[in-house]
């Protein structure tokens, strides 16, 4: 239990709690590990659990019938992942995959919800969580609605980037052009482009198949 309260206790959702709030929701947890490109719940399926990610990273994702994907982000160590879900009693509203092998603490809905109504400054930080959720869907949504596909990409190349403009910035890993044009909502071919005409105009380079922006991206093309 002591190793789920130390997993626990740096996530900002649980930041307010003491060690003896802590301790009861690690009571309620367990330890889970799925292999890469593994799912971790699918988008419709009703939310018996939530998953506070401690090692490994994964992307939370929509798709159509046709099976076409955007993703929504990524995330890694010490992100929460369902508990939307366990809250409303609605359907999950997106899916979520494993991009490389990940370690997580799994908490039931019953357990949950138990911590839930004992204490209400856990209630508080679930709410801070879900408005800071509510206003990040809506700047997405107004970028795939406003910008074009060369400012969505040149801020999601900043966004997974690394370092600063001194020293170098790069992606901390290889991305495919299908990778990012579902993260931005624009096509394989579309992404492509863009890329090229970074590279020509000597903005951006690929070294061993990693992207290093050599200087700032110019916000229009």
């Amino acid at each position: 239990m002591s190793n789920a309260i130390e997993v626990l206790r740096p996530v900002e959702l649980f930041a307010h709690l003491n060690d003896e709030q802590l301790a009861q929701l690690a009571a309620h947890s367990r330890e889970v590990q799925f292999r890469k490109n593994a799912i971790l719940m699918t988008e419709g399926d009703a939310g018996e659990s939530m998953y506070v990610i401690q090692s490994g990273l994964v992307k939370v994702f929509v798709s159509d019938e046709d099976g076409k994907e955007l993703v929504l982000y990524e995330q890694g160590p010490g992100a929460v992942i369902g508990d939307i879900a366990l809250l409303d009693d609605e359907p999950r509203s997106a899916s979520v995959s494993t991009l490389d092998k990940t370690t997580a603490l799994m908490i039931g809905k019953s357990g949950f919800i138990q911590c839930l109504k004992e204490s209400p400054e856990m209630g508080l930080g679930i709410i801070r969580s879900l408005t800071q959720r509510l206003r990040q869907a809506t700047e997405g949504s107004r970028s795939l609605a406003l910008d074009n596909v060369y400012r969505r990409l040149a801020d999601k190349l900043q966004e997974l980037s690394v370092g600063s403009a001194e020293t170098g910035q790069h992606l901390e890993k290889k991305y495919s052009h299908q990778e990012l044009g579902n993260m931005i909502g624009a096509s394989r071919e579309m992404v492509g482009k863009v890329m090229a005409e970074l590279v020509k105009g000597e903005y951006i380079q690929l070294q061993d198949g990693v992207i290093h922006i050599l200087k700032k991206l110019p916000r229009n093309w």
